[in-house]
């Protein structure tokens, strides 16, 4: 784990709007630094932040989603750790 990231349960979009231009919050599985974990990271348009939720499981981890995101599909492009975007 990553000492820097601040681990939270949900994502609260009052907060995502206030810290972000575009927020986006990346799905990956099993990433080098959380390794046999889903991790979930918002992201500031294209720079990554600090703040994650992480899961054992997809299901876990879709529980931190914020109800405004919608769930985009990985793309052929997404590295292979990426399982979905929220935006």
């Amino acid at each position: 784990m990553d000492n820097n990231d601040r681990v939270v349960q949900e994502f609260d979009m009052r907060r995502i709007i206030k810290a972000t231009r575009v927020p986006l919050i990346c799905v990956y599985k099993n990433p080098t630094d959380y390794p046999n974990k889903y991790v979930a990271r918002l992201w500031d348009v294209d720079t990554p932040t600090t703040l994650v939720a992480v899961a054992d499981s997809l299901e876990e981890i879709r529980a931190a989603k914020p109800p405004q995101m919608v769930i985009m599909q990985r793309q052929p492009n997404d590295d292979p750790v990426i399982v979905e975007t929220w935006i």
